[in-house]
């Protein structure tokens, strides 16, 4: 069900003079996003970092549809597009606080890859006593950055995202920025490509190019979850994966991310 981002009570009345705030909610969701998007026709070139392991990016099979080309239904009701918006503002306003520090060598670098194909940008590369640390910036509600705090550990999906750029980049240090969206306080989580780090994003890397080695030999992969999965509900290809294609041409598990 879609997240309505105005929580007027239905059962208001409009004000003497006519002004109804109900009728102006329901404008007020339609132009923010939350309306159904007409399905657009997307063919991907390559992989999205913060795509991977989040969610349908965890699907040979998305993958597949996605670079083949297929209808794309906007999955994202107006709470979601509200989240995205303020994570943006974040970003630029945090972007422009670290570049007071001198330090910023780069903003938003293209990171691309051929094998696999990768293509993403970077939030912020600085300079740490003469070397390159890749540095990612996030937003989260206070659970999840209680969490990331307690942990000192950033959640799998951005460990993958960040360590997609750290390799390509082959930055040996890079860091993750947390902002709590209920306080602004900042978190600093250090990653270093160490021996383990270095497996996990291998072994990411060895499963992105199996999925694209599918899609070159045009192997469509089996359906590596179920309908009712998470990696299924807000896929933007669910229609043309369960309502237009058959099962697949070869056996490969959806990507297991790290602990």
């Amino acid at each position: 069900m879609a997240r309505k981002i105005i929580g007027n009570l239905k059962f208001q009345k409009p004000l003497e003079g006519g002004f109804d705030a109900n009728e102006f909610a329901k404008i007020m969701e339609e132009a923010y996003g939350g309306s159904k998007k007409k399905a657009v026709f997307t063919q991907k070139k390559t992989f999205s970092p913060s795509t991977i392991g989040y969610g349908h990016g965890n699907c040979p099979r998305y993958w597949f549809i996605a670079f083949t080309g297929a209808d794309f239904e906007e999955q994202f009701d107006s709470m979601a597009r509200a989240n995205m918006d303020n994570g943006s503002s974040a970003h630029d306003r945090i972007q422009k606080a670290m570049d007071k520090t001198g330090m910023v060598i780069q903003t938003e670098r293209e990171i691309k890859s051929d094998s696999p194909p990768i293509r993403g940008f970077a939030d912020v590369i600085i300079e740490w006593e003469g070397k390159e640390v890749v540095g990612e910036i996030k937003t989260a509600k206070d659970e999840s950055y209680s969490l990331r705090r307690a942990e000192m550990k950033p959640s799998p999906n951005h460990l993958l995202q960040i360590l997609t750029y750290m390799k390509i980049n082959k930055s040996e240090q890079g860091f993750m920025f947390y902002e709590n969206k209920n306080t602004q306080e900042f978190l600093i989580i250090p990653i270093n490509m160490n021996e383990k780090n270095e497996k996990i994003i291998n072994n990411t890397f060895d499963w992105l190019n199996k999925v694209y080695n599918s899609y070159q030999e045009k192997l469509l992969p089996n359906r590596a979850f179920l309908k009712t999965s998470y990696a299924c509900a807000n896929c933007p290809v669910k229609k043309t994966c369960w309502k237009q294609l058959d099962d697949g041409d070869v056996e490969i598990e959806g990507l297991v991310t790290p602990k």
